[in-house]
């Protein structure tokens, strides 16, 4: 086995032997960045390959004990198997894991209590049979994805996917480790987090929220964030329940969740009115559809950073920004941007500073994930005077405009003003009457978002009382 790197593209090889009935043929395994080769010998053209992409499929068998016994690939609609060393198969499959569809996920692991669930998905408690280590598998409907009406679902969990993939580094963003494909469902296998969402900490802190912890959550929020935007991925739902924590009741390490309304930005993505009411930037609920406008809208990190600091809003002072007891009405304060500006006096000049630059009406004024950091860790500042005064009145000058985009039809995620949909899914509001306001906590379009269930144990996400569905049990 070899474990080095050959050349700037050769990541792994290894011999793998193809099981005849006479005679076995052992051939050379050769992994590049985005395609598998098997070969005779290096001075040999490549007898098999697949690409590695989500387009294909890998197979594994396993031993009675879990252990890799086989892999198969796709080959003129045959499965082509091969066996080699277990340890050497567990290697390969650690560098193509998140390239590529796997099958067999219950080889891997053994599925116990649902923790989670959502219009299009359930999240399974699941633990590896050889560390039983814990991990969480968001499983997908594939008679969801593949509905007809909605043909783009696939190519939505396919950016989900690369998203993941390209963030998985950070601390304080949840880890993406395997995707598998079964008969019924996509699997998508994160780090199991321990404690609850940020939301549901806050509600259960009876005193006000130190500072110093505000800033260590704030902190946390903002470095997850600012990886994504350097990384040009606008994550385009940010609000308390999007963020979680590692362990309970501990807010050391904690992680943005649910990427599945994230994009990674181009000046060309068509327009959507998405995200959680209360929590959208109004520069998007501002946007006035008309197709007779050939201007595109452009997205830009800006709309992250506001929902930022209605999360900030929330943590320092247990209140919802904008209050309403109707999803209509909510929205409207939302796009006017109207609450009142002022000094939280329990709190330094420079969060109440951060505060107000996140919740800047102008994105061209809004604090950027870098200068809310800078600004976090700056401790001298001159001081600030902020009058009591209303942002009512605010308009949008000759130098902000919105950009237009003309292709109403074919937006993907198109919900118009007139018009707004409600595919929402979160059962939580911000409110003490849960009955009577029960829409302010879910989200526009959820591209298989994820909730937590209804209720769970004092130190735990699982609801024992719910079964895992056939639909969702891990599948051969």
């Amino acid at each position: 086995m070899e474990i080095q790197k050959i050349s700037n593209q050769l990541i792994f090889q290894c011999e793998v032997i193809r099981k005849h009935l006479l005679i076995d043929k052992r051939y050379q395994l050769q992994l590049f960045e985005n395609k598998i080769i098997i070969r005779e010998n290096s001075e040999h053209p490549a007898k098999y390959e697949i690409d590695l992409n989500l387009k294909n499929q890998l197979d594994w068998k396993h031993s009675d004990d879990h252990k890799i016994k086989e892999f198969g690939i796709k080959y003129f609609n045959k499965i082509k198997w091969f066996t080699g060393q277990s340890v050497q198969m567990l290697q390969m499959k650690t560098y193509i894991q998140t390239k590529i569809f796997m099958s067999g996920i219950s080889g891997f692991y053994s599925s116990h209590d649902i923790i989670g669930s959502g219009a299009s998905c359930k999240v399974i408690l699941i633990k590896d049979y050889i560390a039983n280590k814990s991990y969480a598998a968001k499983c997908i409907s594939k008679d969801y994805v593949k509905k007809k009406r909605t043909s783009d679902r696939f190519d939505r969990l396919v950016n989900e996917i690369q998203i993941l993939r390209t963030l998985k580094s950070h601390p304080n963003i949840i880890k993406l480790n395997e995707i598998f494909e079964g008969e019924n469902s996509y699997y998508l296998v994160f780090d199991y987090l321990e404690g609850e969402n940020l939301h549901k900490f806050i509600k259960n802190q009876l005193y006000q929220i130190p500072e110093n912890n505000v800033r260590t959550i704030l902190q946390q929020i903002l470095l997850g964030i600012r990886k994504c935007h350097q990384q040009n991925i606008i994550h385009r739902d940010m609000k308390l329940e999007n963020v979680m924590l590692s362990k309970a009741n501990s807010i050391d390490n904690i992680k943005i969740i649910d990427f599945g309304l994230a994009i990674f930005n181009t000046p060309d993505y068509p327009f959507a009115v998405c995200g959680t009411p209360g929590y959208i930037a109004p520069e998007i609920l501002n946007y006035e559809v008309n197709k007779f406008k050939t201007d595109r809208f452009i997205y830009t990190p800006q709309i992250d950073m506001f929902g930022i600091g209605v999360m900030l809003y929330r943590i320092m002072t247990k209140q919802p920004l904008f209050s309403a007891e109707k999803t209509k009405e909510l929205i409207n304060k939302n796009q006017k941007c109207f609450y009142v500006k002022h000094t939280i006096s329990q709190y330094s000049n420079i969060l109440n500073q951060i505060l107000h630059g996140l919740l800047e009406f102008n994105p061209k004024k809004r604090l950027t994930a870098e200068q809310a950091l800078e600004l976090l860790q700056t401790q001298q500042f001159n001081q600030i005077t902020l009058r009591n005064e209303s942002t009512r009145n605010i308009t949008i000058n000759d130098e902000f405009q919105i950009p237009v985009y003309d292709d109403i039809i074919q937006t993907p995620y198109l919900f118009p003003n007139r018009k707004i949909k409600k595919e929402l899914y979160f059962p939580h509001s911000y409110h003490l009457n849960e009955d009577r306001i029960n829409l302010n906590g879910k989200s526009y379009l959820p591209s298989f978002s994820i909730k937590p269930s209804l209720e769970y144990g004092k130190n735990s996400l699982i609801d024992k009382s719910l079964k895992v569905p056939k639909d969702f049990i891990i599948e051969q």
